[in-house]
């Protein structure tokens, strides 16, 4: 008959020893604490395509303002950071190309008035002798008609005959210039009219660009924090600085290919640190691009993701330029939402 052998008791160990339920409790924190690891390792490389996760920045719509002509900044009437109205005065500036070309065209202006005021001259004198040139080229050619008569009877001379005929010749000629005179007056005038005005236009819009070089603010906004310094010179079309309106949202880049979708209208959560926003889904943009340098991973291609425009709940909670992570409304909805579309992709 076999017996079961006992167990032979262990040598360190007593009756009262509580050792061995501690070492039953701390293996299960251990394992707890190695399955919580690969979570998180498991949610670090895949947890992006199975909930919303995704890196964004609060931005807002901006308006460059700059100048279309060379220019040396004298002096800026804000600082970055500052809220300017529209229409302010944010800097003054001064151009010697700009100021040369407004003195050439105020003096060929002058020029113009000048021709012009010639050609009226010109105009209302051929208007007041034309009539007497007329006259006297009629009376010379009624003397011509009279002694053309007598003369076949010899009794007019060879030197009133030909005094006669110049007077008519010379009259008819200046009733022919006056009249030509006044016919190109009158098409000068249109002419350098036309010149004037455009001349007048673009003087103005030189001015108007100008501004005694004051540049206002476009629209009212924050000051973006790069300004153009006192004593540099500005190329055209060069920002002076930018303007960033004050209706901030936010731009988030979701990783393509993930299990969930993300519509119009859906709620999320944001955070920057220990702050937390809410915001909505207003556009989801059918295009993705690369994500901004400060969400670049080292040592790996640059990556992209689809873009995702939130409207924040407060704008105000939520600094310009601010990084935040975004996520769904709560991880129970995710999950669900993460498994409705995983078996609508097997079907």
């Amino acid at each position: 008959m076999i017996r079961r052998l006992r167990r032979a008791p262990v040598v360190d160990t007593f009756g009262n020893d509580a050792r061995a339920a501690k070492g039953r409790f701390g293996q299960w924190v251990y394992l707890a604490l190695i399955a919580a690891f690969f979570l998180w390792v498991g949610d670090l490389f895949v947890g992006s395509l199975l909930r919303l996760r995704a890196d964004g920045l609060v931005v807002a719509e901006h308006v460059s303002v700059a100048v279309p002509f060379a220019a040396q900044v004298i002096q800026t009437e804000t600082s970055p950071g500052a809220v300017v109205e529209a229409g302010s005065v944010v800097a003054r500036v001064s151009s010697v190309a700009l100021a040369q070309d407004i003195a050439l065209l105020t003096a060929r202006n002058a020029d113009l008035l000048v021709r012009r005021l010639e050609l009226e001259r010109e105009t209302r004198v051929a208007e007041a002798v034309l009539p007497v040139a007329r006259h006297r080229a009629g009376e010379a050619e009624t003397a011509l008609r009279k002694i053309e008569s007598y003369r076949g009877a010899g009794d007019i001379g060879l030197t009133l005959w030909m005094q006669t005929l110049r007077d008519r010749f010379e009259t008819r000629e200046r009733v022919a210039e006056l009249s030509a005179s006044l016919a190109s007056a009158g098409d000068a005038l249109g002419v350098v009219g036309g010149a004037i005005g455009d001349a007048t236009t673009a003087l103005d819009d030189l001015r108007g660009a100008y501004g005694d070089g004051l540049i206002r603010a476009p629209v009212a906004g924050t000051v973006g924090l790069r300004m153009a310094r006192p004593g540099e010179v500005v190329s055209p079309g060069e920002p002076l600085l930018v303007l960033y309106r004050p209706e901030r949202f936010v731009l988030a880049y979701l990783e393509t290919g993930g299990l969930y979708t993300v519509q119009p209208g859906d709620p999320v959560e944001l955070s920057s640190g220990f702050v937390q926003a809410s915001g909505v889904v207003s556009d989801v943009l059918p295009v993705a691009d690369q994500l901004p340098p400060e969400f670049q991973k080292t040592f790996q291609p640059r990556q992209r993701g689809q873009v995702v425009r939130i409207t924040l709940a407060d704008p105000d909670r939520l600094p310009l330029f601010a990084k935040v992570t975004v996520s769904g409304r709560g991880w129970l909805s995710d999950l669900v939402s993460s498994a409705v579309a995983a078996a609508a992709t097997f079907r």
